[in-house]
């Protein structure tokens, strides 16, 4: 039987959000009394688009080492397989956002211009060579 490398690829993806929203990393200890740690409740998922033909697709890399690799592979292949499908990758649509956001207030900029770009489906990507 012949797979399809998108399906494939998009069953690996959704195995990996899966396991990222299980996972639960311990908020960051507070370096002063002062400062106070943001508490974040429960978030749910939204629905996935049946399809993504004559869909938006962003791309959103945090400029970790390797990531951009992937979603440029991930890009050839969406456009491969998924014909009228609109492709942005965020860190050439503008460079700032190819950062780790440290802080709430940088998290929120950067989602507003996510946003702005009215997708059905935001894939981020991140990696490191060590």
């Amino acid at each position: 039987m012949k797979r399809n490398p998108f399906a494939v690829v998009l069953v690996m993806l959704l195995f990996l959000l899966a396991l990222a929203a299980c996972h639960r990393t311990p908020a960051p200890k507070p370096e002063s009394k002062r400062e106070t740690v943001a508490k974040v409740g429960p978030v749910s998922m939204n629905p996935h688009p049946a399809s993504l033909v004559g869909k938006t697709v962003v791309l959103r890399w945090n400029g970790q080492s390797g990531g951009d690799t992937f979603l440029n592979s991930l890009a050839e292949l969406l456009k491969k397989e998924v014909k009228q499908t609109k492709i942005i990758k965020m860190w050439e649509a503008d460079a700032n956002t190819a950062v780790i956001s440290n802080d709430l207030a940088r998290s929120e900029k950067i989602t507003e211009e996510i946003a702005a770009k009215k997708p059905a489906l935001v894939i981020a990507g991140q990696a490191d060579s060590g």
